[in-house]
């Protein structure tokens, strides 16, 4: 998997995450994103079964789960100032970043995949829907702040866009585990990879 982004020289919108009108305006990103998201993972469970049995994962089920994704990428990048441009809903915008880039899961796992049937997988997902639970809080608190400094300085750090990207990378390799897009259990690692970066 490759997460792409470009980092935004100025953020020209802070003034509206300090207003809260970012809140209402990624309202209904996240009510679209909720829905694909249980969707997603309805079709991952299915997807487990005609792997177990077939050894293949439908293509379809591999578009919808990584269209979820993407979705869930991009609304993420513009509520925390990683990009000023307001993410679009379309299933592929052109040279919207921050986005991924998923290889298709050819030889899917049958182990992994009866153990996402009987719901081995999710337990084995827990310590890191633990971490990742107080990383998101930590999003959710250090955005608002960011905005303020946006506000003020005109930049969003640096140091605050990697705490963003590296937990936004760490839950989607996380998602496309469950969701069967990938094997590779996921690593603990809140780290952007430089392998990942597409310039300033």
């Amino acid at each position: 998997m490759r997460y792409l982004f470009n980092r935004e020289p100025e953020a020209s919108n802070a003034s509206l995450g300090v207003l809260f009108v970012k809140v209402l305006m990624i309202v209904p990103h996240f009510v679209v994103i909720g829905v694909l998201n249980q969707l997603a993972f309805l079709s991952g469970w299915i997807g487990y079964w005609i792997v177990a049995f077939t050894g293949r994962l439908p293509s379809g089920i591999q578009d919808f789960s990584e269209f979820a994704t993407r979705a869930w990428t991009r609304a993420m990048g513009w509520y925390t100032g990683v990009t000023d441009t307001y993410p679009p809903f379309e299933n592929d915008p052109d040279d919207y970043l921050p986005d991924i880039e998923i290889p298709r899961n050819e030889a899917p796992s049958r182990r992994w995949a009866a153990a996402g049937i009987f719901g081995l997988k999710y337990v084995a997902a827990i310590p890191h829907l633990i971490v990742l639970a107080f990383l998101m809080v930590g999003v959710i608190i250090s955005s608002w702040i960011g905005f303020f400094i946006v506000l003020f300085r005109g930049r969003l750090p640096e140091e605050l866009q990697d705490f963003y990207l590296g937990t936004t990378q760490w839950l989607v390799r996380v998602y496309t585990w469950i969701t069967g897009l990938t094997d590779e259990y996921p690593p603990f690692d809140l780290l952007v990879h430089p392998l990942d970066y597409r310039g300033s």
